[in-house]
């Protein structure tokens, strides 16, 4: 027996019904009279979702859907952890099939919100963020679509390279293996007044040729035309190009950035800038050590040299070079 007086037979379904996920967040916008708010109805004959009720109050609803999309609510729950659990339980005895499919539902939302989370966090971490820059190519294996739009994060200790809107990490670099970050480019040729000027200019004089040749209509006519082809050079000069390009130990990589002129750039990032810096002269520091050492401790420079080589403060090259010095000093 429903709350509403009405009764359901469960209907049988093979397999184990699902556990009862965690319950999801209801917003306030969306606990309304009228209609039941659903985590899923295409495709199903019963759901699961929320509704304001003039008597009942907010709370959760057990649903039934016809062919003609006809909605019955069949139970109704308080919106309280007890009553998602209790609505949960009555979906799965009902329709095990739609229990699940809301389930997987109920995960695609959670990752969703957990990536969202992530973004979050990651932009409070960040000292600089460049979004929705173009990768205009490189060197090196990292798996980067050239034309292909990414955000380049600056954080305390390491650039990281991710999709567009993702925290997700495709190229990351500590700042000790950087060697370059250059932000090259010019801002747009042409001021918003001057545009302005450029614009009005051509179409008078689009306006007046056309007067001369057609009279009032061509004056209309010469006017829209010029005053288009003055837009159209107006937006080419006042385009934006700024090109970064960032070195690290065994790559190379070029990003377009089109809403920033290079000199303001260069002062937005002058903090990560600095950052990479004392990295790099921190391990210029490191790399020196070895060879401050009393000539007669060769094994202990060695074992050094070797630790440096696996904490990755030196390259391979590096360490061979080293080596051999201090080989031949023996």
């Amino acid at each position: 027996m429903s709350h509403d007086g009405s009764q359901e037979a469960p209907r049988g379904s093979a397999g184990l019904l699902p556990s009862i996920p965690a319950m999801p967040s209801v917003p306030r916008a969306d606990l309304h009279r009228g209609r039941p708010n659903l985590l899923l109805e295409s495709g199903l004959r019963h759901s699961l979702g929320w509704q304001d009720d003039r008597k009942a109050g907010p709370g959760f609803v057990v649903i039934r859907l016809s062919r003609l999309d006809r909605i019955k609510v069949i139970q109704r729950f308080p919106l309280t952890e007890q009553g998602w659990a209790a609505a949960w339980r009555a979906l799965s005895g009902l329709d095990v099939g739609a229990a699940a499919a809301v389930a997987a539902k109920l995960a695609q939302l959670e990752a969703g919100r957990r990536a969202v989370a992530a973004l979050v966090a990651l932009d409070a971490e960040s000292l600089r963020c460049l979004r929705h820059v173009t990768f205009n190519g490189g060197s090196g294996a990292a798996p980067l679509t050239k034309g292909g739009a990414y955000d380049v994060r600056f954080l305390g200790d390491r650039i990281m390279v991710c999709l567009r809107g993702s925290a997700a990490a495709i190229v990351e670099a500590p700042y000790r293996d950087v060697e370059t970050v250059e932000v090259s480019g010019s801002g747009p040729r042409k001021s918003p007044g001057e545009l302005l000027v450029l614009i009005l200019g051509l179409a008078l004089l689009g306006g007046l040729l056309g007067l001369i040749v057609l009279g009032l209509v061509g004056f209309l006519l010469g006017a829209v035309v010029f005053g288009l082809v003055g837009a159209l050079v107006g937006a080419a000069s006042s385009k934006i190009e700024t090109l970064v390009r960032l070195r690290a130990r065994d790559a190379e990589f070029y990003f377009l950035v089109t809403e920033k002129p290079a000199d303001a750039l260069r002062i937005e990032l002058s903090e990560p800038l600095r950052a990479i810096e004392n990295a790099r002269a921190a391990r210029a520091g490191d790399l020196e050590e070895p060879t401050d050492l009393a000539p007669g401790s060769i094994p202990d420079q060695l074992s050094k040299l070797a630790s440096l080589l696996q904490r990755g403060l030196m390259t391979r090259d590096e360490f061979e070079h080293l080596k051999a010095k201090l080989i031949a000093k023996s």
